[in-house]
């Protein structure tokens, strides 16, 4: 539970910043803090006590979204979320359908990096909108909604109720 919180964190900051909803306007020093910080502290516990419960698969899950935020200026990340999107075919549904999202929000918004480079490189005085990065911030609003829906099972189960559909392990 500790490890969805900490992604919940972090990925609502990122969106709220790719939307433009920081203070001061446009600052990503207001989400900066709330993306490493907390969300890496929280993440990364969340992996060592996965790990000290024996649970590999969720202290790998939660050690790599911790390190995803704390090197956030790097991508080359990325490429292992990608990987880890394969990977999860015994866990429940959810997590697949978490783990694709998220990858294909990467994938969208490495493009709208290039697509803004390429506007910018090739014609500098048409100021048109790189349009990729409000797919990506969609598709990132999407896996936190499926992130949203995680904790809340988690939060059931631990709490004594059953487990939410396609969230059971």
């Amino acid at each position: 539970m500790l490890g969805f919180g900490g992604f919940l964190l972090g990925s609502i900051s990122l969106a709220f910043y790719l939307k433009d909803v920081s203070v001061p306007v446009n600052s990503l020093m207001a989400s900066l803090p709330i993306m490493v910080f907390a969300s890496t502290i929280m993440l990364l516990m969340a992996s060592v006590w996965a790990m000290r419960l024996g649970d590999g698969v969720f202290a790998a899950v939660y050690g790599l979204f911790g390190t995803f935020w704390l090197s956030f200026f790097v991508l080359v990340r990325a490429i292992v979320i990608i990987l880890l999107t394969l990977t999860p075919l015994r866990l429940p549904s959810v997590f697949t359908l978490l783990f694709v999202v998220v990858s294909a929000t990467l994938l969208v918004l490495f493009g709208s990096i290039e697509q803004a480079i390429d506007q910018t490189v090739n014609n500098p005085l048409n100021t048109s909108d790189p349009w990729l990065i409000y797919v990506g911030i969609t598709t990132m609003f999407l896996f936190i909604g499926v992130g949203m829906y995680i904790f809340a099972s988690s939060m059931h189960r631990a709490a004594g109720a059953k487990n939410l559909p396609s969230a059971s392990r």
